[in-house]
């Protein structure tokens, strides 16, 4: 039986929310870890620039792979 159109809301709202608050909790031990370690603040926005970098060239890859398999026809829209 497949899901129904909020059933498929719900879970990616859940999965969101699960997604946002592991990001949040690592967010902060990533800032912990660096006031522990004492790294310079020019060096501490760089990581950070880099990793949301990444992120994005990620996120960026998996849209686009999306959209080649339903251009192929393999997904329906």
């Amino acid at each position: 039986m497949p899901m129904r159109r909020t059933q498929i809301i719900g879970l990616l709202l859940w999965r969101g929310g699960l997604m946002f608050t592991g990001a949040w909790v690592a967010f902060i031990a990533a800032r912990q870890f660096i006031r522990l370690v004492e790294v310079p603040a020019q060096v501490e926005i760089g990581l950070g620039l880099v990793l949301t970098g990444a992120l994005l060239v990620l996120v960026s890859l998996i849209l686009e792979r999306a959209a080649d398999v339903r251009r192929e026809g393999d997904i329906k829209q």
